[in-house]
């Protein structure tokens, strides 16, 4: 019987820049992923190459089925789950976003980003993956599709991000990629959660559970003909996003009443894990989709949600995300 070397599902390896690509089709050089790093995933982030497929199976030609078949397009899909630490948040909020804006001439560096609204074109970035002894790639044009953000109690928050590409890739390997290194997480257990009316936010530290953020650019391939095989960029859609918190109940009520009276709120989570190791999310204007009560074992919750219907633009953004970390710069061709 022949034996095989089998390939590990742990020794995957997946490399990010924080650069964003000098344009639609041409992927970053390798010196960017040798100033990047090397990113610790679920090892289950599964890579979606799609061929679209056209066959004669239901022309008319004397049999019913197919005689001929050629590929007319690549579509291109890469998500993953993370650990995450500083500069991957930094990383994924200004892709996701669109927009860093920086302060700080050394580190540590803050990143303010909001949504940018100026264009319909994503912000890309190319990601090197080496999957098996035989297969390293580096996909092109990839921008994000959607974020869940989940805060817990204790331990590192976690991130699922989902990217999607053009259809263009390259075969094989990018010269020295940067080694495995130790970065700094960002912990649920540091997450300060504010909450109230708008003006008289109250702190909701020991009450605050866990929150579950989501957010979706409605990105799709763009195609029209003359772009061959691929699609021409990621076209951003119609975003969206929400947010699901649970908060302990109290003797005298500040939840219900939001909801019932229709108050328009403040929300700020700020996570301090480190001097290079901040996240800090803030809504300042919204009102309540829901509050809902609930039970976690014998204590009385609310979960409360609200969505980017309720979320009030306000000073140019429904919601603001900050970043503090050692990363000079994102989105830098």
């Amino acid at each position: 019987m022949a034996g095989f070397e089998s390939q590990k599902k742990s020794a995957r390896l997946l490399y990010y820049a924080p650069n964003k690509q000098p344009s639609y089709g041409t992927a970053l050089v390798n010196g960017k992923f040798v100033a990047g790093w090397q990113q610790r995933f679920d090892g289950a982030g599964i890579l979606e190459l799609t061929p679209t497929k056209r066959t004669d199976k239901n022309m008319a030609k004397g049999t019913e089925f197919a005689t001929n078949e050629q590929t007319t397009g690549w579509d291109l899909k890469f998500g993953h789950k993370s650990d995450l630490d500083a500069r991957l948040a930094g990383m994924i909020m200004a892709f996701l976003l669109g927009s860093d804006t920086i302060t700080g001439g050394s580190a540590p560096y803050t990143h303010s980003m909001a949504f940018e609204e100026t264009t319909t074109q994503a912000v890309a970035t190319s990601i090197y993956m080496v999957d098996t002894a035989a297969i390293e790639r580096t996909l092109i044009d990839m921008a994000i599709s959607d974020v869940t953000l989940t805060i817990p109690a204790r331990g590192p928050c976690t991130i699922e991000v989902n990217w999607m590409g053009t259809g263009h890739w390259t075969n094989g390997t990018q010269a020295t990629p940067p080694a495995l290194d130790q970065p700094t997480y960002i912990l649920g257990s540091d997450c300060t959660m504010q909450l109230g009316p708008v003006g008289s936010l109250a702190s909701m530290v020991g009450r605050h559970m866990t929150t579950t953020w989501k957010w979706s650019t409605g990105v799709v391939n763009h195609t029209a003909p003359g772009g061959g095989l691929y699609g021409l960029f990621p076209r951003l859609g119609l975003r969206k996003f929400s947010f699901e918190s649970t908060i302990a109940a109290k003797d005298t009520d500040d939840i219900s009443t939001l909801l019932e009276a229709d108050t328009l709120c403040g929300l700020t989570w700020a996570i301090n894990s480190g001097a290079q190791a901040q996240f800090n999310i803030t809504v300042p204007n919204c009102s309540l989709k829901a509050a809902k009560m609930g039970f976690d074992g014998n204590m009385t919750v609310w979960q409360i949600e609200s969505d980017e219907t309720l979320m009030l633009v306000s000073g140019g953004s429904p919601f603001t995300a900050q970043v503090i970390n050692g990363v000079a710069s994102y989105l830098a061709s």
